[in-house]
């Protein structure tokens, strides 16, 4: 009892200014009515962990028979923490999950599923992708929802407005305009364009290129249906690795370290990075969907990531399903995402008024339109396990050299087969 006062006294301390509103007058928990103390845990830092503890507050204030209890985890060790104590059968009722984390936790009946609670036209609500994030194919082929979307993030494409006045609407025109820009010849060199080749933030032009992983009933087509798309999108790489007037690596360290040092003028990068890239360009900043890949006239389909609220599997009360889903649908109320938006959370709320007076109100209509243009992440284990390892293993033998994109994409095929136990291709006579 002692822990449990402390913390609701420091929740009302962390309220900052930002956040402030009328006070709301307490009222005093109905004698036939017990208090249902939910705990909810979560790894978000700061300033995401003090808008949480503001809204949290709130929500207790106005719900004086239900209070949740915010416990804040690192992030390294949170997802651990929480798989421990589910499985001993205990844990907190609540957690704020990355969608990407959702499938091995649903897997071992850790997570209660949705769907039944959760009706289809609230789901409705919420930005489609971010409800695709948060939903796993069970074995028998049934689709089960296990985390209500709160917040999502995804990749766009940044850029200073003080050299680039027109955002480039396709790839062609953003490398040619990035190689006007790029004077390699001053000390430190200025790059028109500075980009990541990592997985995540290239794959969705995989996609735009006509690769595959997977069809859509789940067969493994990489290595034929697929192998063209992901063959030419390999290539494309590769060659913006060996372009000398673009700044295209691996090492996300270089790509920040030039962008920090103000030597690149374009990038692609995720939406929660939107305050570095406020801090570096000011009022300059621009914001807009990834371009257009020019070969195919397809647009790129990058990632969706999800923040969703879920519940443990544990929690078989009416009582508290009924408190726990109460207090999730007042986090989707518009004051509660609007909040997350003053902290750079792009709310999932499809509704949400994005007005004038909020900042970056256009950089957020941007992610909104890109993420209803994209695919949510891969949230079972083997797809963000062992699939992403090969296709990354596949990536880097390609732009090191080591192996042509033609046998990359034989090797990781072969290699995923064998890691996923199916029968290799029968070969042609």
């Amino acid at each position: 009892m002692v822990v449990s006062c402390l913390l609701v006294l420091l929740l009302m301390a962390c309220s900052d200014a930002s956040l402030a509103v009328e006070s709301l007058t307490p009222v005093a928990p109905s004698e036939q009515e017990p208090v249902l103390t939910l705990f909810l845990w979560h790894a978000w830092p700061s300033p995401e962990q003090q808008t949480l503890a503001v809204l949290i507050d709130r929500y207790n204030r106005a719900h004086p028979n239900i209070q949740i209890i915010p416990q804040a985890w690192p992030i390294a060790t949170f997802i651990n923490e929480v798989r421990a104590a589910a499985l001993a059968g205990s844990g907190p009722h609540l957690m704020v999950l990355k969608s990407h984390t959702l499938g091995g936790l649903a897997q071992d009946g850790l997570l209660l599923p949705l769907d039944n609670l959760i009706d289809r036209s609230e789901q409705r609500r919420l930005v489609p992708t971010t409800i695709l994030s948060a939903q796993i194919q069970g074995d028998a082929q049934d689709v089960q929802l296990y985390g209500v979307p709160i917040a999502f993030d995804t990749l766009v494409l940044y850029y200073n407005r003080a050299n680039v006045t027109v955002p480039p609407a396709d790839t062609e025109t953003l490398l040619n305009t990035a190689r006007g820009l790029t004077d390699a010849s001053t000390r430190p060199p200025v790059w028109g364009m500075a980009y990541t080749l990592s997985l995540d933030r290239t794959i969705g032009y995989m996609y735009a290129f006509g690769g595959r992983v997977f069809d859509e009933e789940g067969h493994l087509v990489l290595g034929d249906e697929g192998r063209a798309g992901t063959e030419r999108w390999l290539t494309w790489l590769l060659d913006l690795r060996q372009d000398p007037q673009i700044l295209a690596v691996n090492d996300s360290i270089t790509i920040d370290n030039a962008l920090k040092a103000r030597e690149a003028l374009m990038t692609i990068d995720w939406a929660h990075a939107l305050p570095s890239y406020r801090t570096l360009w000011g009022e300059n900043l621009g914001v807009a969907v990834l371009p257009t890949l020019s070969e195919t006239n397809r647009p790129a389909q990058p990632y969706v990531q999800s923040d969703v609220i879920s519940v443990n599997a544990r929690v078989t009360d009416s009582n508290e399903q009924r408190a726990a889903l109460d207090f999730i649908r007042y986090m989707l109320q518009e004051e509660a995402q609007q909040a997350l938006l003053a902290v750079a959370k792009q709310p999932a709320l499809l509704s949400l008024r994005l007005n004038r007076d909020i900042l970056d109100h256009e950089a957020a209509r941007v992610f909104r339109h890109q993420a209803r243009n994209a695919q949510g992440i891969p949230n079972n284990p083997m797809a963000h396990e062992v699939v992403r390892e090969e296709l990354e293993r596949m990536q880097l033998k390609v732009l090191r050299g080591l192996e042509s994109p033609a046998d990359a994409v034989t090797v990781a095929d072969s290699l995923l087969r064998q890691r996923l136990g199916l029968p290799m291709p029968a070969e042609e006579p």
